[in-house]
């Protein structure tokens, strides 16, 4: 007892925690959207002035079903979208590409699909979306003829492609294996065919080892599509400044990402300034034509999987480690607030990520490049 009150067990906690991340994660919450709204009351003038200008592409995102609020708010030119899920097979990767195909089609007014980089240029021209299929793993299309499987995905759409998403796939270590294992033989296949066909080689998720021996290998810009230095916040998913500066080597662009667990030090709970932070560090590191955003988050949002999102918040979100982010995040009382960092709800406050770049004294050319002029480039050396 403390004060008179009981206190909640750690079982009472992880329901807590459990519940306000399905609150935010799977339903349109109009909490969220409110606070995500009043997020954007703080950019200035010359801040939405050249956000419209700008191509934005953000190079993480998933969920997509409609032309949604975050969309919208977001002011985005392109979506790199997590279309084959990390676990699907080749059958079900395919009936997931036809799923957004539809999207596209039933959203005309809105989106096109992004087959090549002009595409891109073209919906920022008509004020429309492109959408770009990728995925974060590449255990769908493995095939004793990667060359012909790689060929045949590119046809139908597939433009950027992760080879692993944390645990081993076919190709490359992931990032949460702990045996920091290199490349197979079939990952020299795939890079190959990825270079060959035009499919942007993306490196997030990977293991430390395979990301290096992958570079290697590089014959075009590779990119990591969401990831920040593991120099200011140690975690699984970051990288090393070696690994920053050998895909910069390539031509590469790493996108630093908003997803809160990653921007955590172990003391303060993350915001929009940490995640300018990581910008700040890449443009001195690696220069400011290899930095862009990947946002990691729901275009739609409350589209996510509730049970997908079950299995995460058994293995990850909860209250286990008393120093981790999920404890500091109960502790402050963040409630659905620790579904996001502060000031970035999601794609949908790109504009005033636009306006802390603008603070911290980035140019308007340096600015255009962070919001999607450098992914831009990486396409057109890749596509």
């Amino acid at each position: 007892m403390r004060g008179g009150k009981q206190l909640k067990t750690l079982e009472e906690i992880n329901r807590e925690i459990a519940e306000d991340t399905l609150k935010f994660f799977c339903e349109d919450n109009p909490e969220t959207r409110k606070i995500s709204l009043g997020y954007n009351q703080e950019a200035s003038e010359e801040a939405r002035k050249l956000h419209a200008e700008s191509i934005v592409i953000d190079s993480c995102t998933f969920d997509l079903e409609d032309y949604s609020w975050r969309v919208q708010e977001g002011g985005v030119t392109g979506l790199n979208c997590t279309v084959p899920s990390a676990g699907d097979s080749m059958g079900e990767a395919i009936k997931k590409i036809i799923d957004y195909y539809q999207v596209v089609r039933e959203n005309s007014d809105h989106f096109v699909l992004a087959l090549n980089p002009q595409d891109i240029v073209d919906a920022k021209k008509q004020g429309k979306v492109a959408v770009i299929i990728g995925s974060q793993n590449c255990n769908f299309l493995y095939h004793y003829d990667l060359d012909a499987s790689v060929q045949v995905f590119q046809r139908i759409g597939l433009r950027v492609m992760q080879i692993a998403y944390s645990s081993r796939s076919f190709a490359a270590d992931g990032c949460y294996t702990q045996s920091n294992g290199g490349i197979t033989k079939d990952c020299i296949k795939l890079i190959r065919a990825m270079e060959k066909h035009g499919v942007t080689v993306d490196l997030s998720h990977v293991g430390e080892r395979s990301t290096l021996e992958a570079l290697e290998l590089a014959q075009k810009p590779m990119i990591f599509s969401h990831s920040n230095p593991k120099a200011k916040y140690v975690h699984d998913r970051n990288i090393t400044d070696e690994q920053a500066k050998k895909a910069a080597a390539t031509g590469g662009v790493i996108g630093v990402t908003p997803y809160r667990i990653t921007l955590f030090n172990g003391k303060d709970y993350p915001t929009i300034e940490s995640l300018v932070d990581c910008i700040c560090y890449y443009s001195d590191l690696i220069g400011v034509d290899h930095v862009g955003i990947g946002t990691d988050s729901s275009a739609t949002a409350g589209a996510y999987s509730r049970k997908e999102m079950n299995y995460f918040i058994r293995t990850l979100y909860n209250a286990n480690d008393p120093n981790g982010f999920y404890a500091k995040a109960y502790k402050l009382g963040k409630g659905i607030c620790s579904g996001f960092i502060d000031g970035m709800e999601s794609m949908a406050n790109f504009v005033n990520l636009t306006d802390k770049l603008l603070k911290r004294g980035f140019s308007n050319t340096e600015i255009k490049k962070i919001l999607g002029e450098n992914w831009l480039r990486v396409f057109e050396q890749t596509w």
